[in-house]
């Protein structure tokens, strides 16, 4: 698939939509509503918008602030220094940090200090139990936000299979904006379809990943 720009998608759904006369502002706010719908819709799988980045604790602070890009946590990991590698570095060993409701990390309840084991999240941090008592790293997996289609060449972070879903959508949401039941209904039907058919190809891909390759196997005679 083409990747395609803020203007090219704008083209596509006025037409869709047969709104060729549509302001190009009004387009412009549609095409990115379509952009945070198909971003966020469940079960759709965006790996581009999958972020790793590090960060340290301080002893006995137990909050970690979110990246400035931060949407929501896909798991945390805490570097543990284990043994000397060398005179002068030692060796680190990686483990996943449990995730808690919010609840649990209430500040009024009781702290200890240790290696910390489990995290919840709060409004702009992730705090972490037991409260660190020493210097430790923390890899942080999350997706990241998407930021607004503004400009006419700007391009959606989404892989491009998804940005004709994102034209699908937006002629939709212009056609319901003219009051046009049965294109909306059209751009909507094109819409899941063509939705459905790439988590068909996403699914397929994870079972070749997980190596589910028997059905290629020739049988012997």
């Amino acid at each position: 698939m083409p990747v395609l720009s803020l203007a090219q998608i704008a083209s596509h759904a006025t037409r869709m939509a047969n709104n060729a006369l549509a302001p190009l502002s009004l387009v412009s706010e549609y095409v990115n509503i379509a952009y945070a719908q198909v971003s966020q819709a469940a079960g759709i799988q965006h790996q581009t918008k999958e972020v790793i980045a590090f960060a340290s604790t301080t002893t006995s602070d137990n909050r970690l602030g979110f990246p400035t890009d931060y949407d929501y946590a896909i798991g945390l990991k805490l570097g543990i220094p284990n043994s000397w590698s060398t005179a002068t570095s030692r060796t680190t060993s990686w483990a996943a940090l449990a995730k808690m409701p919010a609840p649990w990390g209430d500040p009024y309840q009781s702290q200890t200090s240790g290696e910390p084991e489990e995290y919840a999240e709060y409004a702009t941090w992730f705090e972490l139990r037991p409260s660190p008592d020493s210097r430790y790293s923390v890899e942080m997996r999350y997706m990241r936000k998407m930021s607004e289609l503004t400009t006419s060449t700007a391009t959606p972070i989404l892989d491009e299979q998804w940005h004709w879903a994102i034209a699908l959508r937006a002629g939709a949401l212009l056609a319901a904006y003219s009051d046009d039941s049965t294109l909306e209904n059209r751009n909507y039907a094109r819409y899941n379809a063509y939705v459905a058919e790439i988590r068909t190809d996403q699914n397929r891909r994870r079972m070749d990943e997980r190596g589910a390759r028997v059905a290629y196997v020739r049988k012997l005679h």
